[in-house]
């Protein structure tokens, strides 16, 4: 029998885990992917937990125009989404927030006027690039305020926290950005970087013809963009080095100061143009200053014709969703290529989303006015406290922890900040203003507002002290949370405070599989391998021995061999365990913590709680979208994120009776959670 026919009989549910046969995917089907699943096919709990609770709403699934998955979480997306576009069009809403919010919507559709100013400005920034004729005029470029507004770096800057002392405000300086991304496509181009590369040098080519240059020129100047970032790409950190447990270390532990990067960079000479900038601080943070030493030696006059094809290519590139209607829908086609879309989104939501991107704080203002109760906020703050109860007693009953590691993590725990829904102090806006149409605005002199706004509060932020109170520039109307390491904070959004994570309404047990695993998810995150490196106070330094270090790593080694180990694809494609095992490690943390309050629960409904956590995870994607993810995301796909978590639990085998031989089996003496 061969392998083809095997594989069918194991889409038709003919064949049985028990059989000593080689599948294409194993354990279980990946039946993330888009019409994976064949209607015949049925597994039960014992098989196949995540595709038995959710076969009938994958069988159906469908996805929406401009969207290339679809799932609880998009699903939620999809009626948040909605409620903020009745909040951009509600005319009954009044005071500046939402007269900010309708005209920054109105102008984004209005297309005749789009289109009427076209490309004129961006042709402007293109030219200021094209008539730099020496090394001196780019260094003057480089510290002019065209420059600084519109993002035309090769080596740039952003606020951060302070790693030594996270109650300061630092600058981060990150290296160079690139087209594909991830530095080690430029050694060795993947299927994942190729599609990627297609797409933006085609942004790229639309927009470089409209502005007048013809084919070769155009060839021209993707070839000497690509030159450049091949030159400085071998320097840079890849995309799985930033993943790895040393890589804060590597990247966040260089302080330098202006005088120190002149010693660093004599030849490009970033220290002054910071200093045009008036970017003063004592506190900055070199990510990588392997790249700063290479940039510093690309600067000379044979790399000018390659620098400034890299600047006039990403000018271009970026004007393509803001200029006029023809080179949006160009935008959208290249999009729905590199992800196997098939239709795009409708205008009104991506003017949403446009909104959303640029005016955070007043939208999610109004959002919390009308969606988010107290009541939410406090029922939620509950259910974590209850988890900080469990950490606690979990962290002092791991007999792997030495005393000294213990009692840092708990104090740790203890200072943990919980921020639920929305913020108690907001930024101001009342400084910016946007009209309308009427008045004179356009989208790109509101685009040029928005910009100077952003950098008088990123100023306003420079060599001072964070304020607490605040959540910088989180935002709380998207399906996420998150625990941020340089804060000690958990972030449970607004955004995710409905749909399959949270109803007041409905039983714990599902609350408790819904929104209390992603509360347990997030403040295990206190305590992985990047949040070891963070103390109580969120600054960058280690805490544990070495020793428990190491048998944490070990630990840690277990479960990246047994996801490894797992194959993804039709193919055969093994996971890539070490990508994904923080998060990994977070969610079987989640799960651990949500049965320990289940424990003290009465009459507790295992069953509900299993299902309601394997509910917030289905999802189907394109299988583009899936390798995407296979190459970049840190997250497991959905339907490993609960085959393989709830595995590793007693009270699931207990609840659906599985025994060896089942797929869904897993020995107690092989099962990998860290925690």
């Amino acid at each position: 029998m061969n392998k083809l026919i095997l594989t069918a009989l194991f889409a038709l549910g003919l064949a049985k885990s028990g059989f000593a046969f080689e599948f294409s995917e194993r354990p279980w089907l990946n039946s993330n992917i888009l019409g994976r699943v064949s209607p015949d096919y049925s597994p039960t709990a014992r098989e196949d937990f995540y595709l038995s609770v959710n076969h009938d709403w994958i069988k159906n699934a469908k996805l929406k125009p401009g969207y290339a998955a679809n799932g609880s979480f998009y699903e939620l997306e999809y009626e948040l989404d909605a409620n903020l576009r009745g909040l951009m069009t509600d005319k009954s809403l009044t005071g500046h927030d939402a007269e900010l919010v309708r005209n920054l919507y109105a102008l984004w559709l209005d297309w005749p006027s789009r289109n009427t100013a076209g490309i004129t400005e961006l042709k402007k920034h293109v030219d200021e690039v094209e008539k730099i004729k020496s090394l001196d005029e780019l260094t003057e470029y480089f510290k002019s305020e065209e420059c600084r507004l519109h993002g035309c770096f090769i080596a740039g800057f952003s606020i951060g926290y302070d790693n030594e002392d996270s109650s300061f405000y630092n600058i981060e300086i990150p290296a160079t950005a690139l087209m594909l991304r991830d530095s080690a496509e430029y050694k060795n181009l993947t299927p994942n970087g190729e599609r990627i590369k297609k797409m933006r040098s085609g942004f790229a080519t639309f927009m470089l013809k409209k502005l007048g240059y013809d084919d070769d020129a155009i060839k021209k100047i993707l070839d000497q963009s690509f030159e450049f970032e091949n030159a400085i790409a071998d320097s840079m950190m890849t995309h799985d080095e930033k993943e790895s447990p040393d890589a804060l270390k590597k990247m966040y532990e260089n302080p330098v100061t202006l005088e120190k990067l002149r010693e660093l960079s004599p030849v490009f000479p970033f220290a002054d143009i910071l200093t045009a900038h008036k970017v003063f601080s004592d506190r900055m943070n070199l990510q990588e200053p392997a790249w700063l030493k290479a940039l510093n030696d690309l600067y000379a006059d044979s790399q000018l014709e390659n620098i400034k094809a890299y600047l006039i290519r990403n000018i271009a590139s970026g004007g393509i969703t803001t200029t006029d209607e023809e080179s949006y829908r160009e935008y959208q086609k290249l999009v729905n290529e590199r992800y196997g879309i098939n239709e795009s989104a409708p205008d009104v939501e991506l003017a949403a989303d446009f909104v959303h991107g640029n005016l955070l704080t007043p939208l999610t203002k109004i959002y919390v006015e009308k969606f988010i109760s107290d009541e939410t906020k406090q029922d939620v703050t509950e259910i974590i406290n209850e988890a900080i109860s469990y950490y606690r007693e979990m962290l002092t009953k791991e007999d792997w922890l030495s005393e000294s590691t213990r009692a840092k993590a708990i104090e740790k725990l203890d200072t943990i900040k919980p921020r639920v829904a929305y913020p108690d102090k907001w930024r101001d806006y009342s400084t910016l203003e946007i009209g309308t149409k009427e008045s004179g605005e356009t989208l790109r002199s509101a685009l040029d507002k928005l910009s100077k706004f952003s950098w008088d509060y990123f100023y306003s932020r420079l060599n001072g002290r964070v304020d607490r109170e605040m959540w910088g520039d989180s935002d709380a109307i998207i399906v996420n949370s998150y625990y941020d390491p340089s804060l000690n904070e958990i972030f449970i959004i607004a955004g995710i405070l409905s749909g399959d994570f949270y109803n007041s309404k409905r039983p714990r047990e599902e609350n408790l599989g819904g929104i209390g695993m992603v509360i347990g998810h997030e403040l295990s995150h206190a305590f992985d391998t990047n949040g070891a490196q963070f103390d109580k106070n969120g600054s960058l330094q280690d805490w544990w021995t070495k020793e428990d270090y190491k048998k944490f790593q070990a630990r840690a080694d277990r479960l990246i061999n047994y996801l490894s180990n797992m194959k993804v694809t039709p193919e055969g494609q093994k996971y890539n365990g070490t990508l994904v095992q923080t998060e990994t490690i977070a969610d079987m943390a989640g799960i651990k913590a949500m049965l320990g309050i289940a424990a003290k629960s009465k009459d507790f409904d295992y069953e509900k709680f299993f299902r309601a956590y394997a509910k917030i995870w289905r999802s189907v994607q394109t299988r583009e979208n899936i390798d995407s993810r296979l190459k970049t995301d840190v997250h497991a796909l959905p339907y490993i994120r609960v085959n393989a978590i709830v595995q590793q639990f007693e009270e699931f085998h207990k609840t659906y009776g599985v025994t060896s031989g089942d797929a869904m089996y897993l020995a107690p003496d092989d099962r990998v959670a860290v925690w």
